[in-house]
């Protein structure tokens, strides 16, 4: 499944724009999701694309997250 988000945002704005999507994905019957991809295209206040690099200089073109944090209480059932 893919949802798609049009504009151009603040990182604030994008983020409670994910957030508002999550009711429809619980409307939907989505209790769990099995991986997802984050792609976005960043850019500055006026639009114009911006190209992050690391600190070697390569362009940087995305990582892989862990998901959030699990403290050992929660992995333990502690």
């Amino acid at each position: 499944m893919k949802i798609s988000f049009r504009g151009i945002y603040t990182l604030e704005e994008f983020f409670q724009a994910i957030f508002d999507e999550r009711q429809k994905l619980r409307d939907l019957g989505i209790s769990h999701i099995r991986s997802g991809y984050l792609y976005y295209s960043p850019v500055d206040k006026f639009g114009d694309p911006v190209t992050l690099h690391h600190k070697n200089g390569q362009p940087m073109k995305g990582w892989t997250s862990d998901g959030p944090y699990q403290s050992a209480a929660d992995r333990y059932d502690i």
